[in-house]
Formats: structure tokens, C-alpha cells, sequence
């Protein structure tokens, strides 16, 4: 599922390769892989970035872990099934209402 960039830092790049590159060295800090090679089932592996809580505005260096993708899926399956089950419940009109319930930007919103 493609990220919605205007959740993210604006520098979000920039964090993003300090993590992988500079803390990681370039090694998914769950498995150990190597990013560029190729893992068992011939698979190149590619590190991103995981917010450890979720929270894409918590951009602290303790919340990020450079992790490679199945280590990333991984990590964002308990949350993402969350909200699919939250929307096949209620529909997303109502996740969507839940969302500006606990919203700390009001902006907009009437």
C-alpha cells in the first residue's frame, strides 16, 4: 500500500537514509540482510524505515528501525489488520470519523 506523504516529515528522506545508512549500515536491524543482495529465495532485499509505534509524526531515532520488507510487513501486520477489520466493521466513513475524533490538527474540521 503506497504511503500518503503528507503524513510524513518533511525531511522525511533525509531521516530515512540516516537510519539505513549511518545507524544501520545499510542491515535490517531484525534479520540481519543486506540491502542490494539477494536473499534465499532470490528476492533483493531493499530497506525502509518502520515507526516502531506507528506514529508517523514520532520521529525520534529510538522509534525508527531500519528494517528490510518482509520485517517491515512483518512488524505492520497486527496494525494494518486493526484498521481492515475496524473498516470492514463500521465502513470507512466511520474510520474516517474516528480519525478526525482524535485528530490533534482541527484545522478545517467543523
Amino acid at each position: 500500500m503506497p504511503i500518503d506523504r503528507r503524513d510524513y516529515h518533511p525531511k522525511w528522506s533525509l531521516i530515512s537514509l540516516l537510519v539505513r545508512k549511518h545507524r544501520a549500515g545499510w542491515v535490517c536491524e531484525r534479520c540481519g540482510a543486506r540491502h542490494g543482495e539477494r536473499d534465499a529465495n532470490g528476492v533483493l532485499v531493499q530497506l525502509g524505515v518502520a515507526h516502531l509505534d506507528q506514529d508517523t509524526r514520532n520521529n525520534r531515532f529510538s522509534n525508527l528501525a531500519a528494517l528490510c520488507r518482509r520485517c517491515h510487513l512483518n512488524h505492520d501486520r497486527p496494525h494494518t489488520l486493526a484498521k481492515r477489520n475496524f473498516s470492514r466493521r463500521y465502513g470507512r466513513a466511520a474510520r474516517k470519523t474516528v480519525g478526525w475524533l482524535f485528530s490533534t490538527d482541527t484545522a478545517g474540521k467543523a
